[in-house]
């Protein structure tokens, strides 16, 4: 716990998981690793030509040797990324092999800048975790040891004694051996540290951005996933509202057109009267049709401009054309008596303009089943208002007390209709019989939601 504690404390933020494995780079970077390692191995060996040719003769490593070690410690970078693990212990190896052998080589910047890239690369391009803690244990108890006797017994790794001055010939407060050590581990402290430091964050880094990359890649398809829910839910209210269209005004024509086949010969006014009916029901047909699908019609950025007035869309019908729907089923032959009821004044007038939409529907479609699968040759249609202990809601009600008209099944899409519109405003639907004969479609969509709504039991018209 204290070392979970610890890491915390020093790599703040969330580490990958257990089991996670970093993606390896592509095979165009592996092919740059070995160019890199090509490019240092030249730089290292100018670099030694460099220092032998400034520096002191004295003590100085023979050329050859030296060139070898400088490529020798190079080489594993080209397959730092590919083998982290091996390049790493590859690398340790030499450090302490070298270091023995020709400390004079060891001591210049690119070694030092060769092993720290090793072991970052290690710490951050490793997949098997396990094997990498088990190999960076061994290779810092190793350094830890080799520093340890490097300081202790100078003699026997370096043949020569360490020449540090006695604690009168220094300006400071510490022992020189004390101080020589301390400063050895502090810098050994930092360097591997910082090596593996540094490769925990890049690790951590992929991981979190491999987890953004399939953030994004799911958002992408939540969004694709929602506009083709978006699509279907228009076009399935586009068919909703198309079929409630033709059941209207197409029943309306065909109720119309019989009955003005009938009364024709011996009425030849009302038969003309049907027939303006027809005409009427027909224009109406057509130009809500029109304003439909012109909804699936994708134009040009000149829309707004154009002059065509036929291009504008006609407003959506709303309880003000109730009396005109009653109108129009009067024509047809189906006399409608409309009866409202409120809760509180004006509670029908503050209808928004989607809800009006969806009771106008429902009560067109109702009074269509009427004239197209009844009997009767009245109707009642009510429209209610009221509250209850999940707000405000309104209603609309249409009655009728004829027979059921043979051989007029219909396909059910119009109370899947009138179902659906209902959902869409939190509502419930009463379809069915009426006793002792009738029919009876209502529909209860809210109007508010609040809780606080007053809670009043509505009046029930008959």
């Amino acid at each position: 716990m204290k070392l979970l504690a610890l890491r915390h404390r020093l790599l703040p933020g969330d580490l990958p998981p257990e089991g996670w494995e970093r993606k390896q780079p592509s095979a165009a970077a592996l092919r740059r690793d070995v160019w890199v390692a090509l490019v240092v191995m030249v730089i290292a060996v100018v670099g030694m030509e460099m220092i032998l040719s400034f520096g002191p003769t004295e003590n100085a490593p023979d050329r050859i040797p030296s060139y070898l070690a400088m490529c020798a410690l190079t080489a594993p970078l080209a397959v730092r990324r590919r083998y982290p693990i091996i390049a790493m212990l590859l690398l340790s190896g030499m450090f302490m092999g070298f270091g023995i052998w020709m400390p004079q080589v060891m001591v210049q910047l690119t070694p030092q800048v060769t092993y720290f890239v090793g072991l970052y690369s290690a710490v951050t391009w490793a997949r098997d975790r396990r094997s990498l803690r088990l190999a960076l244990a061994a290779v810092i108890l190793a350094m830890f040891l080799w520093l340890v006797i490097g300081i202790t017994n100078a003699k026997l790794l370096f043949g020569t004694e360490l020449d540090l001055p006695t604690s009168i010939e220094t300006s400071g407060f510490l022992d020189p051996v004390i101080a020589y050590a301390s400063y050895n581990f502090l810098i050994n402290l930092l360097y591997f540290g910082g090596a593996i430091f540094m490769g925990l964050m890049s690790w951590r880094g992929a991981w979190q951005h491999e987890l953004v990359v399939e953030q994004a890649d799911q958002l992408r398809a939540q969004s694709a996933e929602l506009a083709r829910r978006a699509v279907i839910d228009e076009r399935l209210r586009i068919a909703r509202e198309l079929h409630d269209v033709v059941a209207h005004h197409i029943s309306a024509v065909g109720v119309q057109a019989a009955a003005a086949r009938m009364v024709q010969p011996r009425d030849p006014q009302r038969a003309a009267e049907l027939m303006r009916g027809i005409e009427d029901s027909a224009r109406q047909a057509v130009g809500e049709t029109r304003s439909l699908l012109r909804v699936l019609r994708h134009e040009g950025a000149d829309e707004s401009v154009s002059t065509d007035p036929t291009a504008q869309r006609a407003p959506e019908p709303s309880l003000e054309q109730l009396p005109a729907l009653m109108e129009q089923c009067s024509r047809a032959g189906l006399r409608v008596e409309l009866i409202t009821v409120e809760h509180r004044s004006d509670a029908l007038q503050e209808v928004s303009a989607g809800l009006g939409l969806a009771l106008y529907r429902i009560a067109a479609e109702s009074l269509a089943n009427v004239r197209e699968h009844s009997t009767a040759r009245s109707a009642v249609l009510s429209l209610r208002s009221g509250g209850d202990t999940h707000g405000e809601w309104v209603e609309v009600e249409v009655t009728d007390d004829g027979a059921p008209r043979p051989g007029t099944a219909g396909s059910g899409f119009g109370l899947r209709g009138i179902r659906e519109r209902a959902e869409l405003h939190h509502g419930l639907v009463d379809i069915g019989p009426r006793s002792p004969t009738g029919w009876r479609t209502r529909a209860r969509l809210r109007l508010l939601h609040s809780a606080t709504a007053p809670s009043t039991t509505p009046g029930v018209a008959s």
